[in-house]
């Protein structure tokens, strides 16, 4: 488990683009998974006891309505969307900067403005690219995550920025968490891998939500 979590905070510290994908180790897999979860899962715990619990979860919303097709967009859909528009584009390629940016049209909805956030973005990569002056690997990585985070404020209902503003980082803390461990496998392992450990993860938080709810 140290030498999983020391090459996960060494690559995020200097990134790089590897010549090829190797498959990840079922081990490395489990620990990475664990150890993703024994920070988010706390740090949630102490979110609620701060107050976060004050502010309407759409998740309840869905529950109520069918809880077993949230299970199954969780665990099935949200990968194969999200991993496309936020971590394809690592690779640095033109072709994977466009993919994402027509894929995250699905994701426009009531909170619009991180997908807004992420065009500029892409196009911003798209102009450096095109300049032969691609942005460093560690920034894209870095700024990927925090926007695969803050799509995520579209999980709570009539959400008063003007007046808590300042609970946003907090309240997408724990996806700009995942988001950078989901970078270290797609850049190490590949986009399937990639897909692979974010339905797990999913699977892993929303199951025994789903399993337990009695709304």
């Amino acid at each position: 488990m140290k030498s999983t979590f020391t090459n996960l905070l060494s690559f995020l510290k200097s990134p790089y683009l590897p010549e090829t994908y190797t498959p990840i180790k079922p081990k490395t897999f489990l620990v990475l998974l664990v150890l993703t979860l024994s920070i988010i899962i706390p740090y949630a715990l102490i979110l609620d006891a701060a107050g976060m619990d004050q502010f309407d979860h759409k998740l309840e919303e869905l529950l109520k309505k069918s809880k077993w097709i949230v299970a199954i967009a969780a665990i099935f859909l949200a990968p194969l969307l999200e991993e496309p528009i936020f971590r394809l584009h690592l690779d640095l390629k033109k072709s994977s900067i466009w993919w994402g940016i027509g894929l995250s049209v699905l994701m426009l909805g009531e909170v619009w403005w991180p997908v807004a956030l992420l065009w500029v973005y892409l196009f911003f990569l798209l102009y450096r690219l095109s300049k032969g002056n691609p942005l460093s690997l560690k920034y894209v990585l870095w700024i990927s995550s925090a926007l695969f985070a803050l799509v995520h404020m579209g999980n709570f209902s009539d959400f008063d920025y003007g007046r808590y503003f300042y609970w946003v980082p907090f309240m997408v803390g724990a996806q700009f968490m995942a988001g950078l461990v989901l970078s270290y496998i797609r850049l190490n392992h590949g986009m399937k891998w990639g897909m692979i450990f974010h339905g797990v993860y999913n699977a892993v938080l929303i199951i025994p939500a789903v399993y337990f709810y009695e709304g």
